[in-house]
């Protein structure tokens, strides 16, 4: 059995990590003289929250401040080249993966997302030398739920969606197509009802080993 994994709000805490970056750009550009910092980091995890190109995100953010053009562009950039230091994993998930890594599981991550940007923070995580495979919109044109993104890296892998497990936070994006094409899926959230698309659900990933166990007897 093998598995794949979605990044953000899987296994990468995406909210933390905007937390983390948006409070750093807020003192390196001085942006106090234009709001609160509480303020600007509502609004700026908001709008990175929502699928849409950074250009709007920062487009949105200098049209809500009332900065200048220039400065836009200064943050975008500085926000492009420096994201990934910021990057925080969930809890758990490294230890997640040295097990499956022990047990000779292939692992993999499907993740939509700008290439450089997803592979950036994957390396910044420490999380590179657990996958097989790296599969992303970005690199691939295809975006979950396109079912091609999915089969692109079951062919990587060598292996077939029956043999493979999908683990990701997002029922329309992770779930839904992974069992449509036969995985066995778990959801990475902390709601107790299971939708029909779901297998297994996971809260913490410190848990990990206790599904797995019960995936490999299925």
């Amino acid at each position: 059995m093998n598995i794949l994994f979605d990044l953000d709000d899987t296994l990468h805490d995406k909210r933390s990590t905007l937390q983390r970056c948006g409070a750093r750009l807020f003192y390196e550009f001085d942006l106090q003289k234009y709001s609160d910092k509480a303020v600007f980091l509502v609004k700026f995890i908001s709008e990175n929250t929502v699928i849409q190109s950074k250009e709007v995100v920062f487009n949105n953010l200098a049209m809500e401040f009332g900065y200048e053009t220039k400065l836009e562009q200064k943050l975008k950039d500085r926000f492009d080249q420096t994201f990934h230091n910021d990057a925080v994993p969930f809890s758990g998930v490294k230890e997640a993966l040295k097990y499956l890594t022990k047990l000779k599981v292939v692992i993999g991550c499907v993740t939509n997302g700008r290439d450089f940007f997803q592979r950036n923070k994957i390396e910044a995580l420490g999380l590179t030398k657990y996958f097989k495979v790296i599969v992303t919109s970005g690199e691939t044109g295809k975006k979950k739920p396109d079912h091609g993104i999915f089969l692109d890296a079951l062919s990587r892998m060598e292996s077939a969606p029956e043999n493979s497990v999908f683990c990701g936070d997002s029922l329309k994006s992770d779930m839904q197509p992974a069992k449509d094409l036969g995985f066995i899926t778990v959801w990475k959230s902390s709601k107790i009802v299971k939708p029909d698309s779901v297998d297994f659900t996971i809260d913490k990933f410190y848990n990990f080993p206790s599904i797995w166990q019960a995936i490999t007897k299925c």
